[in-house]
This record gives C-alpha cells, sequence and structure tokens, in this order.
C-alpha cells in the first residue's frame, strides 16, 4: 500500500473514530461534567418487565420491594370493587391532578403527561381507577408498544426515571407502579 493510501486511511480512521466517540463524550471531557442521558426514541421492556407487564394484563400490581431489586405482586379478586370516599372520590383512585404530579416527579413532560393521563383515564371521569393503571400498563407489552403512542410515552418516562439506556427493566416498571400504589394509599386515607 503507498505511504499516501495508508496516511488517508489514517486520517479517515480517525474522523470517523471522533465522530463516532459522540458529542456528549466531548463535553464531558471539556466541561468536566457528563451530559445527562438522552432518552431513546424507542423504548422497550427488558423480558422481566415484559413479564410485569403481563401480569398487570391479569389484574396484578407490581411494586418494588423493601430489599433491593425485589419487586412485589399486589392483586384484587376479579370483580372487586373499589369503596367510594367522602366527596364521591373512589378508594384506590388517583385525581389527575395527583396523577401528574406523580408524572412530574418521573421527569414526564407536559406533553406527555396530558396524553399519559388521558390514556390512563380510560372512562375520562377525571380519575384514574387501579384498574384503568393496570390495563394501560399492559398496552406497553408485546411488539404493538413499540408504534403505540401511549405505550412509547409511559415507557420513556419509565426509562427517563431510570438509566435512560432505551429499555425499561423491571425496577423501572416497579418504580411507576409503586409511586402509584402510594398515591392510591394516600387518596384512601384522606
Amino acid at each position: 500500500m503507498s505511504p499516501l493510501i495508508s496516511g488517508l486511511a489514517s486520517v479517515a480512521s480517525m474522523i470517523f473514530n471522533a465522530a463516532s466517540s459522540g458529542a456528549g463524550k466531548a463535553s464531558a471531557r471539556r466541561g468536566g461534567e457528563a451530559a445527562p442521558p438522552e432518552p431513546s426514541a424507542v423504548v422497550t421492556l427488558s423480558p422481566e418487565a415484559q413479564t410485569l407487564a403481563g401480569m398487570a394484563g391479569q389484574g396484578v400490581l407490581a411494586t418494588q420491594g423493601t430489599s433491593a431489586g425485589t419487586v412485589n405482586a399486589v392483586g384484587r379478586s376479579s370483580g372487586q370493587t373499589t369503596a367510594a370516599l367522602p366527596g364521591g372520590r373512589a378508594a384506590g383512585a388517583v385525581s389527575k391532578d395527583d396523577f401528574q404530579a406523580l408524572l412530574t416527579r418521573f421527569g414526564a413532560t407536559e406533553d406527555q403527561k396530558q396524553q399519559i393521563t388521558a390514556g390512563f383515564d380510560a372512562d375520562k371521569d377525571g380519575v384514574i381507577t387501579h384498574d384503568e393503571f393496570l390495563k394501560g400498563l399492559a398496552r406497553t407489552k408485546g411488539q404493538q408498544a413499540t408504534t403505540d403512542p401511549f405505550a412509547q410515552a409511559v415507557l420513556q418516562v419509565m426509562n427517563r426515571a431510570g438509566n435512560a439506556d432505551g429499555t425499561v427493566g423491571k425496577d423501572e416498571f416497579a418504580a411507576l407502579s409503586s409511586a402509584f400504589g402510594l398515591a392510591e394509599r394516600r387518596t384512601h386515607t384522606a
């Protein structure tokens, strides 16, 4: 190989390596701090999170356990109804405002909060019931979740609140479920 061609190949290789190292790495070297990870355009579920989404479709809510890395399952018997609280609110239901505050804590944008709340509130009554939440979580499972705008918005919020790697793990999935469960309990005791 001639020296000219070898030199050009070396320069091309250096340019390629510099371009593929990403702007985040360059800014991290200059500023000393790494840029926060950007969420992936299409987010998927890990196999464990797929199982949790399937459980949601069967009426079981997966929440984070007290030990690191553990997940608890909270089920309701089929057809169980929620009791009414004073003021007409249902126990086991979270108001639209409380649900959007929960989504804010997970880093949802205003558009995502509106889209996700509308997707979970199937009967459009201004509250998200336990069953509506489970049905919404079940929509994040399977191939259709990659093309369902609602499912992608939910997955992106879960992913952003976690490690933003493009795959929602069981802990990221259970974190949103746990937050909803806590919001339900606060409503029930209010």
